[in-house]
């Protein structure tokens, strides 16, 4: 679909433009207007329209000086002159210099005018198409060389070297030297707020953005010949293949920029035999995890992990029986402040161990005190599926904060709920679960131009996703992703009733990204397409 500027300083005949034709039907899906060529510039930078018919004389700046300036930023977007017998000529002159598709005549013919439209229109149709195109091949493309780099760099993850030699001998002919240096790396991206979401594509280019930086800060040579990437959950592992005559760094001597502050990296050591990287990005993974114990600090190097223990007397890590029946007690009495107040002491215990004890017995410590609250919620009959999520299971949450204390207040919020549903002396009646949709809808309306999925959900109030799933079913008679829908479209309802908002600004407002996607989703809910939702209340 397209957008339509005009721009024509008397206001009947910009109205009239915009109701001589069915807009519609050429598909025009939005029209805007300025009533000047200064004005034109500014609304063609704010609006992006495809194309834009505008009078030549005008106060401020002519049509043709504002073709002159909205071309070098829009090169794609058409022109159409609308001129009357005094300035056809000028008008003529215009299209043979370049930058202006048509023009029409005023006074307006319909038979005429309509179809120097029609062609602009098929022309903006043929422009797009093209570039649809070039966009898909290019994407292709670039999804085929990324494809062919995650699975290598996955193999040596799954320890396959077989499978990464043969993958990557085959992307290497054009290295002069035998002989190759591999220097890994690990990237997490961990933003405070944990409701904040980013987009595959985008996290894999920040991270290659930061790790071709750290490149150029290490080697004289700063362009490595090859750079493999893997992108898992909040993390990138990355192989960067240089030359071996690449002079090597340092690594008490690295110095990186500054990034942004949700990014942390971990520099592997460089290796000239490819055998050894599963183990060296296996460290370098771990090195990550200096974060919890090294504050304020975003680059870490695997020769200073507590790789060392064994070198010193390693401090034994468990979990107090004083300590053990704190949390319970805290878990019966549902005392949110002496949960939260243990939490936080049991985290500084840890930050001032890990140090000086292997990354097992620290993260052995985390699963005790999750087994404890499991443990409790299983003598109390609370449904296990009901209080945890698989990241607690398998601990895999640790990878999710960037900080300790950040991943035991999200502990301490899980063992708040364990003791609220404990209180509340769970069973299938009570009222529990229904609650849950309420919180679930106040997060959902919260994010609503955010794609939360049911894992996120589950997530963030700390169920099984398949157990949350089967609760929508059981309690509301609708699955997740038709709660989320009504939901979207109830907002969208509320915005449309607004004349300040564009039909396309609502789509995105809801979280859709495809606007043929959000009208077909709004028809099916209300059967009717957002357009004529907006004509009921005289938009």
């Amino acid at each position: 679909m397209y957008k339509l500027l005009i721009v024509e300083d008397e206001p009947l005949i910009r109205a009239g433009l915009q109701h001589y034709f069915d807009w519609t039907a050429l598909g025009v899906t939005t029209i805007v207007e300025a009533e000047n060529g200064k004005e034109g510039c500014l609304t063609a930078l704010h609006e992006q329209p495809d194309l834009i018919i505008t009078d030549i004389r005008m106060p401020e700046m002519d049509g043709l000086q504002m073709i002159e300036h909205i071309r070098a930023t829009r090169p794609d977007t058409l022109f159409i002159i609308l001129t009357g017998f005094n300035d056809f000529e000028y008008a003529q002159k215009a299209i043979r210099l370049g930058g202006v598709h048509a023009f029409l005549l005023k006074p307006l013919e319909y038979e005429e005018s309509f179809s120097t439209i029609q062609s602009c229109m098929s022309t903006l149709k043929q422009r797009r198409n093209e570039q649809l195109l070039r966009t898909n091949l290019e994407q292709q493309a670039n999804e085929n060389q990324s494809f062919k780099s995650n699975h290598l760099v996955k193999f040596l993850l799954e320890d396959e070297h077989a499978a990464w030699e043969e993958g990557v001998s085959q992307q290497l002919s054009d290295f002069r030297s035998k002989t190759i240096m591999y220097q890994p790396f690990v990237v997490t991206w961990l933003p405070p707020n944990a409701t904040q979401t980013y987009e595959r594509k985008e996290f894999r280019q920040r991270a290659e953005r930061i790790i071709q930086s750290a490149l150029d800060t290490m080697y004289d040579s700063s362009i490595p010949s090859h750079l493999f990437l893997y992108i898992d959950r909040t993390k990138c592992y990355a192989i960067a293949l240089m030359d071996d005559r690449t002079s090597s760094y340092k690594a008490d001597h690295v110095s990186l920029p500054t990034y942004d502050s949700c990014f942390f990296i971990a520099i592997g050591k460089s290796t000239t035999d490819s055998s050894q990287l599963t183990q060296l990005l296996r460290q370098t993974d771990q090195a990550l995890y200096q974060r919890y114990y090294h504050v304020n600090r975003q680059l870490f190097l695997p020769n200073e992990t507590n790789e060392t223990h064994t070198r010193v007397k390693d401090t034994r890590l468990l979990l107090e029986e004083a300590d053990r029946n704190r949390l319970i007690s805290g878990l019966e009495s549902g005392n949110k402040s002496d949960i939260e107040l243990l939490m936080h002491r049991l985290a500084t215990d840890l930050r001032t161990h890990m140090p000086h004890t292997s990354l097992d017995r620290g993260f052995a410590f985390i699963q005790e005190i999750i087994s404890t609250t499991i443990r409790f919620a299983h003598r109390n009959g609370i449904p296990v599926e009901g209080v945890y999520s698989e990241k607690l299971i398998k601990l895999t949450c640790v990878d999710d904060f960037p900080t300790l204390d950040a991943l035991f207040s999200w502990l301490a919020a899980w063992m708040v709920q364990v003791s609220e549903m404990y209180r509340d002396e769970f069973s299938s009646t009570n009222h529990q679960d229904v609650l849950i949709f309420e919180h679930i809808e106040a997060y959902i309306k919260e994010h609503i131009d955010q794609d939360i999925t049911l894992q996120m959900v589950a997530d963030r109030f700390f169920y099984n996703p398949s157990y949350l799933s089967r609760i929508f079913k059981r309690k509301l008679d609708k699955n997740y992703m038709r709660f989320v829908t009504e939901i979207r479209i109830h907002y969208a309802q509320e915005c449309l009733k607004k004349p300040e908002y564009l039909v396309t600004d609502v789509c995105t407002m809801c979280g859709y990204k495809s606007y043929k996607h959000f009208v077909k989703t709004f028809r099916s809910i209300t059967n009717m397409t957002p357009t004529d939702y907006r004509k009921k209340w005289g938009w």
